[in-house]
């Protein structure tokens, strides 16, 4: 089975804060403030995917939130939003390029402020509709991809408090579920792989790991994420259940794509993918993905290439093949 190299990259932004709020700390075109206009810069969006494609990387995952002029929400457009004609081009570009692109909206209540005054609106039958509506949409936009990233992490109060939600929206687990399992449902009638976050407090979220599995199919792609340093198979201490939960997933029977990033740690792409080689399941690894989770603008170009360079370092050791 061929793996896939993915990359996340940004095209929309406001996935963090609501309008009027001010992060703690917040490192401007890092740090993802809410914006009225579209904050992607179009000619680094297409320098660093061209630069993805010489090193390593075989597929995109795009971050939209509000960066494309849906038909179905044209309100959740802001000042820049692409247009579906832009739109439809770079994804032209991006295969001629050799690469997959693949959609990623996040559906999480603490990582929707893309959906604007609908986020609110969580539990109510116009929301689950609105959540189809973007699903099918969007997967006719891809030409119907093989996967879909719906995010569904760090719902909980502290992270919504992190940063800076006025009001915090935390589904039960039940809830959570119903929602997810209608958002799953919807990608697999477009032809679409279900794929998500996963990390131990968003197993807890479903009601802790045995929930999580009556919960979650195993069809259901996992992303769990840990970006710091990896030795021996064993992490830092601080946060050994990150690690740990990529065998617990690979346990329970899940398909993964281990995620990594350059975040905190250089050398974390090369470290997570020795780990995997080492303890996960060959045929239920269906790949590694990077998440720089920094801004697609000129100041920070080269730390998108670097974050890809990384990458590439790791998949020539470990995979010199691909």
């Amino acid at each position: 089975m061929k793996k896939k190299f993915v990359s996340l990259i940004h095209l929309g932004n406001n996935m963090w804060q609501k309008p009027g709020n001010t992060r703690l700390h917040a490192r401007e075109e890092i740090d993802s403030l809410y914006r009225d206009y579209m904050l992607t810069d179009e000619e680094v969006f297409k320098e660093v995917t061209a630069f993805m494609a010489q090193h390593g990387v075989n597929t995109v995952l795009i971050d939209m939130g509000e960066g494309v002029q849906l038909k179905s929400h044209p309100e959740l457009a802001v000042d820049g939003s692409w247009s579906r004609e832009k739109f439809r081009e770079h994804l032209k570009r991006l295969r001629d390029l050799g690469l997959t692109p693949l959609p990623k909206f996040n559906f999480s209540c603490g990582h929707n402020a893309w959906m604007k005054d609908m986020g609110y609106k969580v539990g109510l039958p116009e929301y689950t509709q609105f959540c189809r509506d973007i699903v099918n949409e969007t997967c006719e936009l891809y030409d119907g991809p093989e996967l879909f990233h719906l995010g569904l992490e760090e719902e909980d109060e502290l992270s919504q408090k992190i940063n800076g939600h006025p009001v915090r929206i935390s589904r039960s687990a039940p809830k959570k579920a119903e929602d997810c399992a209608d958002l799953f449902e919807t990608c697999r009638k477009n032809g679409a792989r279900p794929w998500m976050w996963t990390d131990p407090n968003t197993v807890k979220e479903f009601g802790g790991d045995e929930k999580f599995r009556e919960y979650i199919p195993r069809d259901v792609v996992m992303s769990n994420w840990f970006y710091g340093s990896i030795h021996n198979g064993m992490p830092d201490l601080w946060d050994v259940p990150n690690v740990l939960l990529y065998k617990k997933l690979d346990e329970w029977g899940y398909d993964q794509i281990p995620t990594g990033s350059t975040w905190s740690l250089p050398a974390n792409n090369l470290r997570t993918m020795a780990f995997a080689r080492q303890y996960l399941t060959d045929e239920r690894l269906l790949g590694f993905m990077t998440a720089s989770w920094i801004q697609t603008v000129p100041s920070q170009k080269y730390g998108l290439m670097h974050d890809t360079c990384c990458f590439e370092l790791a998949i020539k050791k470990y995979y010199p093949d691909a």
